[in-house]
């Protein structure tokens, strides 16, 4: 029995085992693993997740692809609606309000991270429909919220449930009018930006004093405030763009760690900086239409004395420029990283010269090159040139070259690798730099100029420039210049990569 037993067990194995292996052979092969819809198989939170990344009519698009994605898109906690309407006249394109009204019907997440929406000509007839959609917002405890509203001739004043949402952590609103008689109690708001706003020091103070643990405050194009008191422990970056301030008198913010100050300000936005003594960053990139514009930079440069980290546009450095013929000293700097944003032309390289000495503790220089702007004051150019052709060839005048300045990063070279002015700069920098330890030149001629391939032009002028580089005398032995170059962009012959990785060396 055991012995027909064991038989018979063995036989109904390999009769099973046959029976598998036919079926294996019958069942058509699985497909290749790009043919299968793995994106279906991730669970809801990853698909969500993606969905994140794309704009809301992309998001929706997926609705085609099988039962399951049509109604995928109506449980993303991300909305983002943009009224970007198509150049082409005869393209159907549905009403924005109803494309709105029909999205948020259809939303089931309970919660909603992230509820974006910007509109362009919008006029009388949104003011209710936006008052519907910002109560969608709070009923789904929204989180990061924007309302930009283009081409409004009276402000949408932000309906008073707005001040209360608890939730928040983000809030931008643009052309938006907000109330002085409303208490704002936002909890959980750590970063606020209002454009094109009227604004007060009333408004502010209420702002400020309403959201405890608020950490970044921007203002684009706000008029009305005469006076930025933040006394908050919590605000550590104020950032002031186009115009801002209007006949501002003061900036009080003693707890603030950064500060940056850019864009196109007018005649009366003349400003000071009264108690800033906390700050480790300060970005001055504006430009001011303004009688009194070198006093006003000198005063923020004095201000500025303890801070760590600079950075300096264009039109700043020009001023400085004119400071620098005239003989007029900038304040001495702490200042132990200095950021330039500006091109290094005739009109910067004064007031680099400028920076570089007053900048007295200096171990990083990082020079982001960007395109000329027209000066909005008069420099004779063949007196600049004299200037510039005397000035970086004294010696002794720069006592961060001599004990401190051990990096230096120029970006954005493909833009002016052939301008003889940025070419000195680079000449003086290591020939003078006795602590120099790496000088970075950085491009990337995919970006700057938009082409696919380097140009053979030029590769022979770049390789030319490299050469006359490397050639250059340093002061510092352990001096070391790094070209960085994306070379899997580079179209070139085999031989013509070999001469351009032996220059880079």
């Amino acid at each position: 029995m055991a012995e027909t037993s064991v038989h018979g067990a063995v036989r109904r194995g390999s009769s099973g085992g046959d029976r598998r292996n036919r079926a294996k052979r019958s069942r058509p092969p699985p497909p290749p693993m790009g043919a299968r819809d793995l994106i279906s198989a991730l669970p809801d939170a990853v698909i969500h997740h993606i969905f994140s990344f794309l704009p809301l009519r992309d998001v929706v698009k997926t609705g085609v692809l099988s039962k399951r994605w049509q109604s995928a898109w109506t449980a993303t906690a991300h909305l983002v609606l943009d009224d970007l309407r198509p150049r082409r006249r005869d393209t159907y394109y549905p009403d924005f309000p109803s494309l709105v009204d029909s999205v948020l019907i259809r939303c089931t997440s309970p919660a909603v991270k992230r509820f974006h929406v910007t509109i362009f000509k919008c006029d009388e007839a949104y003011r209710p429909k936006l008052d519907l959609w910002l109560r969608f917002a709070e009923g789904r405890r929204v989180e990061d919220l924007r309302l930009c509203l283009h081409q409004l001739l009276v402000h949408y004043k932000l309906p008073r449930f707005l001040y209360c949402l608890s939730g928040l952590v983000r809030l931008e609103v643009w052309s938006c009018c907000l109330s002085l008689g409303t208490a704002v109690r936002w909890p959980c708001l750590k970063v606020l930006l209002l454009g094109c706003a009227e604004l007060s020091d009333g408004i502010l103070e209420g702002i400020v004093g309403g959201s405890p643990v608020l950490e970044s405050l921007e203002l684009h194009h706000c008029r009305g405030v005469k006076n930025i008191v933040i006394d908050s422990t919590s605000v550590k970056e104020l950032v002031l763009a186009n115009g801002g301030l209007s006949d501002s008198e003061q900036i009080w913010a003693p707890h603030l760690l950064s500060l940056r100050v850019s864009g196109i300000w007018g005649l009366n936005s003349v400003f000071r900086l009264d108690d800033v003594s906390s700050l480790v960053e300060a970005e001055l990139d504006f430009v001011v239409c303004a009688d009194k514009s070198r006093d006003l930079l000198k005063e923020l440069l004095e201000k500025l004395r303890g801070v760590s980290t600079i950075s300096i546009g264009g039109w700043c450095l020009q001023i400085l420029s004119a400071l620098e013929m005239e003989g007029v000293q900038c304040p001495l700097s702490k200042c132990q990283n200095l950021i330039l944003r500006a091109p290094v032309s005739q009109w910067e390289v004064p007031g680099i010269a400028c920076m570089l000495r007053s900048s007295q503790r200096l171990e990083k220089l990082v020079v982001h090159l960007t395109r000329s702007r027209p000066l909005t004051f008069k420099l004779d150019e063949e007196s600049i040139e004299r200037f510039n052709e005397d000035l970086l060839s004294r010696k002794g005048n720069f006592q961060c070259l001599a004990k401190h300045l051990k990096r230096v990063e120029i970006i954005g070279f493909a833009n002016s690798f052939g301008s003889k002015h940025l070419l000195t700069l680079i000449k003086f920098l290591l020939g003078d730099a006795l602590m120099l330890e790496k000088m970075i030149i950085e491009a990337d001629f995919h970006a700057q100029r938009g082409q696919k391939h380097l140009e053979a032009a030029d590769l022979s002028k770049l390789l030319d420039v490299s050469r006359n580089v490397h050639s250059y005398r340093r002061a510092s032995q352990n001096a070391e210049v790094i070209f960085d170059y994306p070379l899997e962009e580079l179209s070139l012959k085999r031989h013509m990569k070999k001469i351009w990785v032996s220059e880079l060396g």
